[in-house]
Order: C-alpha cells, then structure tokens, then sequence
C-alpha cells in the first residue's frame, strides 16, 4: 500500500482530468449509481473509501445534495485536492486513513468506493467487505465502481489490450499514459463472481452486479432484503 500511496500522490493533481481518458466509459460507470441512490430516499451518511480526489462523491452530491459524507483515503495529497473540491460546503469530512488494515470510522447508510478496492489481494477484499458491512446502518446500501478480472484468461487479455488500445489512442499525453501503465502494476483484481460471493459471505442479502463494460463493474449490495424496487 506504500506504493500506491507514493504513486497517487504523485498524480493527484491531474488525476481528475485523466479520468475521462482512461476509464472510456466515464460517464456510464459513474452514473450506474444513480438510480440506486435514488432508491434510498432517507439515506443522509455517506462513506467513500478510499475517495481519492472526491470524484464519486462529487457525483453522488450533484444528485443529493444534502447527503453528509466522510472520505477516507490513504494519499493525503489526494485527499488535498477532495478538501478543496469541497472547500466550502457543509457535510463534508476527511480522514486520511489505510481502508486495507484500519477500521472503517463511524455507522452510514450508504458506503462507495470507486477503483480503489482492486489494488487489495482477495483476503483483503474479503476483509474490507466485512468491515464495510458491519458499518452499515440496517438497510444500508454499498456501491462499487471498480475493475475485475476476465472470466476467462483468453477475455481476461482482450479486456486488458482493448483498454490499452483505447488509451493509447485518446489523446492523453505520452507521460500519463506511461504513468497510467506503471500504476496498472500495482493492480490486484480479482474474478466478479469471487467478489459477489465475497459481498453474500459478509452477509449482505441483495448483491448484483448492475453495470459492466469488459473489465469496468459496478456492484451492488444491500445489508437486508429489498421489498420495494421503487
């Protein structure tokens, strides 16, 4: 986690303009959140582990507003650029806190994460989910923007070459391009159906994975059975 602590740093005042060109479903990926939000009227806390920069809940806020949120982050310079994302607004907190190994601060009714949880190894994530389900309020929902492995190596090496591909032809400069490739090495990601299994042992009742483009998901989980999908 050192690394990757050293490698965010590092990027963390660019990070946000060079979301668009390599993540090439931008728009889709943060937006599958929205209408599980929506479902959850009273949500009003909010955690974003390991927010980086702020970006995913930037977006939650421009849906609800007046959800109150804590971002935790290992990378204090990333953390740096969400205060000032944020710098006046009320309901916004930050703790600079390593989600791999430190609990979660505080009970929500809603936690996020956006490609943050892949650079874990499986037991960890395994871990993290618990911790995650265990600071949730009854009912509480989790979102997470993230990437997995292919199903298969052969779908495995298509999703990572047409990314690749796909970056080296968007335009970003050379340099973070180059910086976007070393950062890759520092990726853990695991299968899809490994991390749904992960998110029912915790013991979350409702889990799905409701948005994906080759290896770019979005999963759901939420801690009791939902009996109203408004």
């Amino acid at each position: 986690m050192n690394a990757i602590k050293e490698q965010f740093n590092e990027v963390s005042a660019k990070y946000d303009q060079q979301r668009p060109y390599l993540i090439p479903c931008f728009d889709d990926f943060y937006g599958a959140a929205n209408a599980l939000l929506a479902n959850q009227p009273l949500a009003r806390t909010v955690l974003d582990v390991g927010a980086g920069t702020g970006l995913f809940s930037y977006f939650l806020y421009q849906q609800r507003p007046e959800l109150e949120f804590m971002l935790v982050d290992l990378a204090p310079e990333m953390l740096a650029v969400a205060r000032q994302r944020f710098a006046g607004l009320p309901g916004f907190n930050f703790q600079e806190l390593n989600f791999a190994t430190q609990p979660l601060p505080g009970r929500y009714d809603v936690v996020v994460s956006s490609l943050a949880i892949h650079h874990l190894p499986d037991a960890e994530k395994a871990t993290l989910y618990q911790r995650i389900y265990d600071v949730l309020n009854p009912g509480g929902l989790f979102i997470n923007a993230d990437q997995v492995l292919g199903r298969t190596t052969g779908f495995d090496a298509f999703n990572r070459q047409h990314w690749a591909r796909t970056v080296q032809a968007s335009g970003l400069p050379n340099e973070a391009i180059e910086r976007a490739f070393e950062r890759i090495k520092l990726d853990d990601f695991g299968t899809l159906e490994a991390q749904l299994q992960m998110l029912e042992t915790a013991g979350f009742a409702e889990v799905d994975c409701v948005y994906k483009n080759l290896n770019f998901v979005v999963l759901a989980a939420v801690k009791d059975t939902i009996t109203n999908w408004n």
